[in-house]
């Protein structure tokens, strides 16, 4: 008995570990408090709307924004890889994004600002971009072969809704979205990116035809598979998890300390257990496994979109099942929840923040909420003003949540790093990448680590204890010398392969 609470004492600890300091006499309080910002809305295209903006972050005692800068395959920012946005209500010549970091940063208090990108959503609109480099017009209905990007529905349509989709089972689509974010973090001071809408867009979608074929060449399957065929679940899932990684591993090559975030699913009844999280809509529906992400440790910052209704008895249920569950299961990473205010009355959201705010049953916190959004804060039409003094004040609707000014919690495995990264490529001899390759990771201690390349032959893995390591090739798989390298705390080593097929 007495071991048995020793082992329960340290889960407890470990669990408790990653979570934000909770203020005390003297102590600034750590939470993350955030507005998501979009695009479809007012709130950041002329140097007026960014003032506004960032004066009524700093009233709701908020101290993050995830401003939507890629709306659909468009840039909100100068110095873009993409077209301009066609967004009149853009000011000409006006780079939002730039104006907003100097606003943001030099001004007090600082408040972090997120690049918030459309992930695989291109153009929603019938009448095609004007600018011919646009991915849309490049890679769109009319390309032909590889040159064909999008995600295709089982029954061969090529249009979710309003909106054109890229398919992440085609390699170019990884690498062409791996680089918008990048070029971001390359370019810009920002404090995070933010992907959005990087999944599926249902278990029917995903039958690009060099998708397919990269299917059928790893699985020996033949035909067209069911959209709930498990197998087919399962290689879709995967190729999402290789751009969160791609992600990932590139941005934090080039600035280590930049924060890696994504707004995720949570839709329908939360799960309680894993093989509960394995049925629910996220992993079955659209083939988004952040729970994965977390425990692997490539994505620094989950912000499930908890858009559920407080004054709907189901709904406000599943509301608590998700962030029950999203307070026990960061891995030592970082969990905000993302209630959505546009669908409560204002003192609804205030109870469904309170309830955000309060530990677990098992004593484990979120790491705060990012609401969404600034252009809609409530249901009922009242002025965003009302959400502001109410989450600052007591007032009509309640105690307030934030009354006192707090700083985003500190990302430990990132300031103080004790681990370190590997990515590198594996090409022939010719420079073709090998797609669906197994690589060997060997480090002291007889640890093996087995890796999968992706479509253009990437491969990558987070948090390796700092030490020697050797890379190479499953047997079998190709002909080439092993690679000896080092992987040093809080650095992303790189280890190219270059072999001879078999």
């Amino acid at each position: 008995m007495k071991r048995l609470v020793i082992l329960i004492a340290a889960c407890v600890l470990v669990a408790v570990s990653a979570v934000p300091v909770q203020g005390h006499a003297g102590e600034t309080k750590e939470e993350f408090r955030a507005y998501w910002v979009d695009a479809f809305h007012d709130g950041f295209k002329t140097p007026e709307q960014v003032d506004q903006l960032m004066e009524d972050v700093r009233r709701s005692n908020a101290n993050a924004v995830f401003v939507q800068v890629r709306r659909r395959g468009d840039a909100y920012f100068n110095k873009a890889l993409e077209p301009r946005t066609e967004d009149p209500d853009l000011q000409t010549g006006f780079d939002a994004l730039s104006y907003l970091l100097e606003k943001a940063h030099e001004e007090s208090p600082r408040i972090e600002v997120h690049a918030w990108l459309a992930t695989l959503p291109i153009w929603n609109s019938a009448t095609p971009p004007a600018a011919e480099n646009h991915v849309f017009n490049q890679h769109g209905p009319s390309a032909k072969g590889r040159d064909y990007w999008l995600m295709e529905r089982a029954d061969g349509v090529d249009r979710h809704g309003a909106d054109y989709v890229l398919d992440p089972g085609h390699p170019d689509v990884v690498d062409y979205t791996v680089d918008q974010y990048v070029n971001v973090v390359r370019q810009y001071p920002v404090d995070g990116v933010h992907l959005d809408l990087v999944r599926y867009m249902g278990p029917e979608w995903g039958y690009n035809p060099t998708s397919l074929e990269r299917y059928r060449m790893q699985t020996g399957e033949s035909g067209i598979p069911d959209p709930q065929d498990e197998k087919w679940k399962a290689w879709r899932r995967e190729q999402v998890d290789y751009l969160m990684r791609k992600v990932y591993l590139e941005s934090i090559a080039v600035r280590p300390e930049v924060k890696v975030s994504a707004a995720v699913i949570a839709w329908g009844q939360g799960p309680s257990t894993l093989e509960e999280y394995r049925q629910s809509a996220p992993y079955t529906r659209v083939m988004q496994d952040w729970n994965g992400w977390l425990k692997e440790g490539i994505i620094d910052l989950a912000v499930p979109m908890n858009y559920d209704r407080e004054h709907v008895p189901e709904q406000k249920k599943w509301y608590d099942q998700w962030i029950e569950w999203e307070k026990d299961h960061s891995y030592e990473r970082h969990v905000a929840a993302g209630p959505g205010v546009y669908l409560n009355s204002v003192s609804g959201s205030l109870a469904q923040i309170s309830r955000a705010q309060a530990p677990s049953e098992e004593g484990n916190r979120l790491s705060g909420v990012s609401l969404f959004s600034y252009a809609q804060t409530n249901k009922d039409g009242e002025p965003r003003d009302s959400l502001i003094r109410a989450l600052t004040e007591s007032s009509e609707y309640g105690e307030p949540v934030f009354p006192e000014p707090a700083i985003p919690p500190t990302m430990g495995w990132k300031k103080h790093p004790d681990k370190g990264h590997l990515m590198g490529r594996v090409t022939d001899s010719a420079g073709t990448p090998l797609d669906g390759a197994t690589v060997e990771l060997r480090g002291k201690g007889n640890r093996i680590d087995t890796l999968k390349t992706d479509g253009s032959g990437f491969f990558g893995v987070a948090d390796l204890p700092a030490g020697h390591y050797t890379v190479k090739m499953k047997k079998g798989q190709g002909h080439g010398p092993a690679r000896s390298i080092r992987v040093q705390s809080g650095q992303v080593t790189e280890a190219d392969l270059h072999v001879i097929r078999p």
